[in-house]
């Protein structure tokens, strides 16, 4: 189950916080869904979104922020799919689903 995977790697063994990490996880699927223009996640996707989920839910409190610095610690916040947008372009590459615009 996704929701005992994003926990384990949260390092998180509490029941309170799993309401949160589900609507995380149906919020970062719709967007890859969106993404990818398909109904249901394929299995291949299932690490793209436990990671998503992830930066997700360390990013709570953090939302809108680009980046900040306290106490000279600087933290930069990625958009959304940076770093995994390639493997969401390779899956539509290999599963020939056109992205953008249509030649007719």
């Amino acid at each position: 189950m996704l929701l005992n995977r994003i926990k384990v790697l949260l390092g998180i063994n509490d029941y309170d916080n799993a309401e949160l990490i589900n609507e995380i996880i149906e919020l970062t699927k719709s967007k890859i869904l969106n993404y990818i223009d398909k109904t249901e996640l394929p299995k291949e996707l299932e690490f793209v979104l436990v990671e998503l989920s992830i930066q997700r839910y360390n990013k709570i409190g953090s939302e809108g922020i680009a980046s900040e610095s306290v106490d000279g610690k600087s933290v930069s916040y990625e958009a959304d799919f940076e770093g995994y947008k390639h493997y969401l372009d390779d899956y539509i590459s290999k599963n020939s689903i056109s992205k953008g615009f249509r030649l007719i």
